[in-house]
Protein backbone atom coordinates (compact mmCIF):
# COMPACT_ATOMS: atom_id res chain seq x y z
CA UNK A 1 0.00 0.00 0.00
CA UNK A 2 1.62 3.52 -0.87
CA UNK A 3 1.96 5.78 1.91
CA UNK A 4 -0.73 8.83 2.21
CA UNK A 5 -0.35 11.67 4.02
CA UNK A 6 -3.90 11.44 5.04
CA UNK A 7 -5.96 8.51 6.15
CA UNK A 8 -8.70 7.98 3.17
CA UNK A 9 -11.64 8.12 6.16
CA UNK A 10 -11.56 10.79 8.78
CA UNK A 11 -12.31 9.17 11.97
CA UNK A 12 -13.05 12.55 14.36
CA UNK A 13 -14.09 15.85 13.21
CA UNK A 14 -10.55 17.67 13.65
CA UNK A 15 -8.85 14.97 11.11
CA UNK A 16 -11.63 15.79 8.45
CA UNK A 17 -10.98 19.07 9.10
CA UNK A 18 -7.46 19.03 8.90
CA UNK A 19 -7.77 16.83 5.83
CA UNK A 20 -9.86 19.72 4.46
CA UNK A 21 -7.27 22.15 5.41
CA UNK A 22 -4.88 20.24 3.56
CA UNK A 23 -6.26 20.22 0.32
CA UNK A 24 -7.09 23.82 0.27
CA UNK A 25 -3.27 24.88 0.63
CA UNK A 26 -2.66 22.17 -2.02
CA UNK A 27 -5.25 23.98 -3.88
CA UNK A 28 -3.70 27.17 -3.77
CA UNK A 29 -6.51 28.33 -1.30
CA UNK A 30 -3.80 29.85 1.38
CA UNK A 31 -3.52 28.85 5.51
CA UNK A 32 -5.76 29.11 7.89
CA UNK A 33 -7.14 32.51 8.00
CA UNK A 34 -6.35 33.77 4.88
CA UNK A 35 -9.02 35.42 2.80
CA UNK A 36 -8.83 32.64 0.18
CA UNK A 37 -9.46 30.20 2.65
CA UNK A 38 -12.21 31.32 4.37
CA UNK A 39 -14.10 32.09 0.59
CA UNK A 40 -13.25 28.75 -0.17
CA UNK A 41 -14.76 27.34 3.06
CA UNK A 42 -17.77 29.38 2.46
CA UNK A 43 -19.51 27.24 0.22
CA UNK A 44 -23.39 27.62 -0.48
CA UNK A 45 -25.64 25.46 1.31
CA UNK A 46 -28.21 23.83 -1.03
CA UNK A 47 -30.22 20.73 -1.03
CA UNK A 48 -27.58 18.67 -3.13
CA UNK A 49 -25.36 19.34 0.19
CA UNK A 50 -28.21 18.82 2.94
CA UNK A 51 -29.18 15.23 0.80
CA UNK A 52 -25.01 14.35 0.75
CA UNK A 53 -24.93 15.13 4.37
CA UNK A 54 -28.04 13.22 4.94
CA UNK A 55 -26.55 9.86 3.28
CA UNK A 56 -23.37 10.39 4.95
CA UNK A 57 -25.12 10.58 8.43
CA UNK A 58 -27.27 7.42 7.88
CA UNK A 59 -23.65 5.58 5.89
CA UNK A 60 -25.63 5.28 2.25
CA UNK A 61 -22.75 6.94 1.10
CA UNK A 62 -18.66 7.43 2.14
CA UNK A 63 -17.80 10.80 4.57
CA UNK A 64 -15.70 13.85 2.64
CA UNK A 65 -14.15 16.30 3.66
CA UNK A 66 -16.53 19.26 3.24
CA UNK A 67 -18.93 16.73 5.26
CA UNK A 68 -16.52 16.87 8.40
CA UNK A 69 -15.80 20.76 7.62
CA UNK A 70 -20.14 21.25 8.09
CA UNK A 71 -20.71 19.30 10.89
CA UNK A 72 -19.91 21.64 13.69
CA UNK A 73 -22.21 24.29 11.65
CA UNK A 74 -24.82 21.58 11.14
CA UNK A 75 -25.21 20.32 14.77
CA UNK A 76 -25.60 24.15 16.07
CA UNK A 77 -28.34 25.23 13.64
CA UNK A 78 -29.83 21.48 14.19
CA UNK A 79 -29.54 21.82 18.18
CA UNK A 80 -31.50 25.62 17.70
CA UNK A 81 -33.91 24.38 15.47
CA UNK A 82 -35.06 21.39 18.35
CA UNK A 83 -35.26 24.31 20.36
CA UNK A 84 -37.37 26.39 18.23
CA UNK A 85 -39.56 23.29 17.69
CA UNK A 86 -40.02 22.45 21.59
CA UNK A 87 -41.03 26.42 22.22
CA UNK A 88 -43.59 26.69 19.47
CA UNK A 89 -45.02 23.00 20.84
CA UNK A 90 -44.71 24.64 24.66
CA UNK A 91 -46.69 27.65 23.59
CA UNK A 92 -49.48 25.37 21.71
CA UNK A 93 -50.03 22.77 24.29
CA UNK A 94 -50.48 26.26 26.60
CA UNK A 95 -53.09 27.44 24.29
CA UNK A 96 -55.09 24.24 24.47
CA UNK A 97 -54.92 23.92 28.07
CA UNK A 98 -56.66 26.80 28.59
CA UNK A 99 -60.20 25.39 28.46
CA UNK A 100 -62.43 27.44 30.77
CA UNK A 101 -62.31 30.23 28.20
CA UNK A 102 -64.90 29.58 25.25
CA UNK A 103 -64.50 31.06 22.04
CA UNK A 104 -67.93 32.60 20.03
CA UNK A 105 -67.52 29.70 17.87
CA UNK A 106 -67.03 27.05 20.11
CA UNK A 107 -70.15 28.40 21.89
CA UNK A 108 -72.34 28.29 18.62
CA UNK A 109 -71.23 24.70 17.74
CA UNK A 110 -72.22 23.51 21.39
CA UNK A 111 -75.66 24.94 20.93
CA UNK A 112 -76.05 23.81 17.51
CA UNK A 113 -75.17 20.18 18.79
CA UNK A 114 -77.86 20.92 21.80
CA UNK A 115 -80.64 21.99 18.79
CA UNK A 116 -79.49 19.01 17.07
CA UNK A 117 -79.95 16.33 19.70
CA UNK A 118 -83.39 17.87 21.01
CA UNK A 119 -84.47 17.47 17.22
CA UNK A 120 -83.91 13.93 17.38
CA UNK A 121 -85.66 13.25 20.15
CA UNK A 122 -88.93 15.04 19.24
CA UNK A 123 -88.52 13.07 16.04
CA UNK A 124 -88.09 9.61 17.48
CA UNK A 125 -91.09 10.83 19.63
CA UNK A 126 -93.19 11.34 16.38
CA UNK A 127 -92.20 8.14 15.02
CA UNK A 128 -93.03 6.12 18.26
CA UNK A 129 -96.81 7.82 18.37
CA UNK A 130 -97.34 7.23 14.46
CA UNK A 131 -96.77 3.70 14.61
CA UNK A 132 -98.88 3.06 17.52
CA UNK A 133 -101.35 4.61 15.42
CA UNK A 134 -100.45 2.65 12.71
CA UNK A 135 -100.88 -0.26 14.68
CA UNK A 136 -103.93 0.71 16.64
CA UNK A 137 -105.55 1.50 13.04
CA UNK A 138 -104.92 -2.23 12.06
CA UNK A 139 -105.64 -3.56 15.14
CA UNK A 140 -109.18 -1.93 14.44
CA UNK A 141 -109.26 -3.11 11.18
CA UNK A 142 -109.14 -6.58 11.99
CA UNK A 143 -111.55 -6.31 15.13
CA UNK A 144 -114.18 -4.90 12.38
CA UNK A 145 -113.63 -7.76 10.03
CA UNK A 146 -113.91 -10.19 13.02
CA UNK A 147 -110.42 -11.69 12.73
CA UNK A 148 -109.71 -10.57 16.49
CA UNK A 149 -112.46 -11.39 19.07
CA UNK A 150 -112.01 -8.69 21.81
CA UNK A 151 -113.42 -5.57 21.90
CA UNK A 152 -112.26 -2.27 19.91
CA UNK A 153 -110.45 0.27 22.03
CA UNK A 154 -110.03 2.96 20.04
Amino acid sequence: MPFTFFKSKPSTISEGYAQYTGMQIAAGGGGPGSEKFTESKKTKFGFGQAKDDFLMDIGAKNKTIDYYARLDDRQKRSQEAMKKLKEKSNKKSNKKSKKGKQTKTDIKAEEKKEAMAKLREEGRQRRIKFYKDKDMKFLNLRRSFGLDKEESTA
